[in-house]
């Protein structure tokens, strides 16, 4: 008994490690993008559904099986050799593309585990299933190009209106992404249901000693799994909402009728279909409404080359690992031991071309990898230089910056100076004529003289040089703001854009009107008019406006 169950968990480890390695990333993956795994009800309902269905369709509900309509062997050991061929074929093929098609190898296994014990397959079962597997992508890529040409054209622009889209795009991912994982659990389930539970023991016994392992071997991979899974959803389907939407429905809605057996009324039949290869459909699908490449080509071929080789290579392991195991000694005296060697030839040819592939692409890996590095390292050294020469750019042009500003505050101290110099002889001249004034004895000659005076003193108040010096400074200091605000609002007066200066360097009202020779009514009528040409409303801040430009 204790050999049975250790059996047992060897068998259902070869079985779900396919599964949870190739499979599961590819439906949980969209899940994951879409932004519905964010809900605690998807969190909670989504494994639930996945594992209910699958444990509905593995407990023998009516599902076609595809190739073969059942599976009527019992033993372990037969269900060893199909499990295990499966895991060869899937790991010669995902050395092609790591998008392989875990359904298809195990059908092909269990077609040459068939035809060793039959000796013959149901061709015509045969083809039907082969042109399922080619409609399925097909369909899967088909609707999700419909899907995404509806939800991808919005009506109206307004806000509230994609607001409101954007959450029913959230409701239709999460009700899409109950629809994949229950129907990739129940389509996926009915590969277990080739298999009767008298297969594995003791029913409902044996079935939970064949859970345990799995539920162990997905803790000890989960990292692996989340790994790929957010690989999928971070760098196949790093897009907006609706197209994610399409890739679920598309997904769960070819799994479903995939799943049905009325597919039998249109030459097709109902099959476990790979995800891996329905993602891939569905972002071509996608690709063609969007009219942009979302996936290479190459990765097409690739992943259609070993769909192909899947149930070939599964078919071959299968056929030879079975002839193999159950030709008996009787036989093998009767006719020989070519009945043995043959297929051992071709398990270890098989073997050999899996071991050449595996180093051939390890190596194209290593290369690649190496490759990798140097561009990076290249693109490291073309960054760095990049920066080196922006700072470069960057200090000389503080550098001609501090000159200038030295070289302005150097005329400023300059023009103090002078200032201060002329100030100095005005007075004087100014305390000379005064002193001539007192001196004079005929009234009408002081009186004129006083006007004179008055008058010159008049005219030296309006600051007329000082303040064609201060508007020359402040444009050579504020050059970018009068260039941008001559491109913005070409229609200013020269008196306005000397408004706006002031008011861009903090000056009230009162010392605006001061500095302009003008009265303060007239300077708020002044920002008045210019808050008019600047286009601003009552509620706008008309300083922080003009600091803004």
């Amino acid at each position: 008994m204790a050999f049975r169950i250790l059996f047992l968990s060897l068998v259902t480890l070869l079985a779900v490690w396919p599964v949870i390695r190739f499979e599961l990333p590819a439906v949980i993956g969209p899940v994951w993008a879409s932004g519905a795994s964010e809900r605690w009800s998807v969190k909670i309902l989504l494994p639930l559904l996945f594992v209910g269905a699958l444990v509905c369709a593995a407990w023998g509900l009516p599902v076609e099986s595809g190739i073969l309509p059942a599976f009527s062997s019992s033993d372990l050991p037969s269900l060893f050799v199909i499990v295990l061929s499966t895991a060869v074929a899937v790991s010669v093929a995902s050395l092609i593309s790591p998008s392989t098609a875990v359904p298809f190898a195990f059908l092909g296994s269990v077609a040459g585990f068939r035809l060793v014990t039959e000796g013959e397959l149901d061709w015509i079962q045969t083809a039907r299933t082969a042109a399922s597997w080619a409609v399925a992508p097909l369909l899967c890529g088909l609707l999700a190009a419909g899907l995404v040409a509806l939800t991808v054209r919005r009506p109206g622009n307004r806000p509230v209106q994609l607001i409101v889209s954007d959450q029913r795009l959230l409701l239709g991912c999460t009700l899409a992404a109950f629809l994949l994982a229950g129907a990739a659990a129940w389509n996926l389930g009915s590969i277990v249901a080739f298999f009767p539970v008298s297969a594995l023991g003791a029913g409902p016994v044996s079935a939970a000693v064949a859970a345990v392992p799995a539920l162990l071997l997905f803790l000890l991979v989960r990292p692996e799994f989340s790994a790929k899974a957010w690989h999928v959803a971070d760098q196949d389907l790093d897009f907006t909402s609706g197209p994610v939407f399409a890739i679920l429905a598309a997904m769960g809605l070819t799994y479903l009728v995939f799943s049905l057996p009325v597919l039998s009324r249109i030459g097709l039949t109902a099959t476990p279909l790979p995800a891996p290869v329905l993602l891939l459909a569905a972002l071509v699908g996608v690709s063609l409404a969007r009219r942009k490449a979302l996936v290479e080509g190459e990765k097409v071929l690739k992943c259609a080359l070993s769909a192909v080789v899947c149930p070939i290579l599964g078919l071959l392991v299968c056929y030879c690992l079975s002839m193999i195991l159950n030709v008996s000694p009787e036989d093998a005296g009767r006719t020989g031991w070519n009945a043995r060697i043959t297929p051992t030839l071709i398990v270890l040819g098989i073997i050999v071309i899996a071991a050449v592939l595996s180093l051939y692409f390890r190596a194209q890996r290593r290369r690649d990898l190496q490759t990798e590095i140097l561009l990076s390292r290249e693109q490291q050294i073309y960054n760095a230089q990049k920066t080196l020469s922006a700072l470069e750019v960057k200090a000389e042009m503080n550098e001609r910056d501090l000159l200038n500003k030295l070289e302005i505050k150097r005329k400023e101290l300059v023009d103090f100076a002078v200032g201060v110099s002329e100030q100095k002889e005005y007075m004087e001249s100014v305390y000379e004529r005064l002193s001539q004034v007192r001196s004079l004895t005929d009234p009408a000659e002081k009186d004129a003289a006083t006007d004179e005076l008055l008058s010159s003193l008049r005219e030296r108040m309006y600051f007329s040089r000082e303040m064609n010096d201060f508007y020359a400074q402040s444009e050579i200091l504020h050059k970018d703001f009068n260039m941008r605000l001559k491109e913005s609002f070409p229609n200013l007066t020269e008196s306005e854009r000397k408004l706006a200066i002031l008011l861009r360097q903090g000056f009230s009202s009162k010392y605006i009107a001061t500095l302009m020779n003008i009265t303060p009514k007239s300077a708020e009528i002044s920002r008045y008019r210019l808050r008019i040409k600047l286009g601003l409303k009552r509620s706008d801040n008309l300083v922080q406006f003009i600091k803004s430009i």
